[in-house]
């Protein structure tokens, strides 16, 4: 709630029956893109067109931003139809693991001799938030600020003298949630998941678009088990903003 613009609807009584965040991302003083997350209807008050109208919000606003920007969600398989409705199409597809609270991360090994993990702290804050804009093409200064003081813990990835990766992990419920996860290959990826859930107890969920399926398998073979396959959808722009291959895991559903 700290990172976006929430908004949702009240019943006559006060109580709120809907929500939904609009995650803003861009450089200092203007924003290039926005995540719609959390459109949430309360059971008791759906087929009233409330999702609808919250998602169309959602769509004025990016509209009615200075210049336009482009809208990504993560869509359940009961909202599809409504994003594919109103202008929404997939582009990809978001491959959700969840692990019990035994990962062997002793079967994770590095190739790389110039390979060094350091806690993240707040020396690297920046240097974590320039990584992650290289990454997922756009800078997330606010919501990257507010998830690692979220996280219970994190590190960075350092090949010589060189940052060039990171990952958090942070407690959502009872899930410990691996992601954002930055690195420049598979092997560094597994080298972050390791040191991320090595002093941490799960069960541990990350989540990965499908560009990154190589490191399926590993994920398999460590205990992770394929929980859903969520569409990645977009709206507002003709061609997919395609990001590095060094983009792994997503911070969470709700910031797309």
């Amino acid at each position: 709630m700290r990172s976006g613009n929430v908004f949702g609807h009240r019943a006559d009584s006060g109580e709120i029956v809907s929500s939904a965040a609009v995650i803003p991302y861009g450089d200092s003083g203007s924003v290039q893109s926005a995540a719609l997350g959390m459109v949430i209807v309360d059971s008791k008050a759906r087929r009233r067109g409330l999702g609808e109208a919250l998602v169309r919000e959602a769509i004025r606003w990016a509209s009615n931003s200075q210049p336009p920007v482009p809208l990504s969600l993560i869509a359940t398989l009961i909202g599809l139809p409504l994003y594919e409705k109103l202008g929404f199409r997939t582009v990809e597809t978001l491959h959700k693991f969840v692990a019990p609270t035994n990962v062997p991360t002793s079967a994770v090994t590095s190739h790389a001799n110039d390979r060094r993990l350091a806690p993240l702290d707040e020396r690297l804050t920046n240097t974590v938030i320039d990584l992650d804009a290289a990454a997922f093409g756009y800078r997330r200064d606010c919501l990257l600020g507010h998830r690692i003081d979220q996280a219970k813990t994190g590190c960075v990835l350092f090949e010589g003298a060189a940052a060039t990766g990171y990952g958090l992990l942070v407690r959502q419920g009872e899930l410990a949630v691996l992601g954002p996860i930055i690195a420049p290959n598979d092997d560094a990826a597994l080298a972050i998941v390791a040191a991320l859930t090595a002093n941490s107890d799960g069960p541990f969920r990350i989540d990965l678009p499908a560009r990154q399926k190589s490191l399926f398998p590993v994920l398999e073979s460590l205990g992770f088990e394929e929980d859903d396959k969520p569409p990645i959808m977009l709206r507002g722009v003709k061609e997919t903003a395609a990001r590095p291959k060094h983009y792994y895991a997503i911070a969470a559903q709700a910031f797309a």
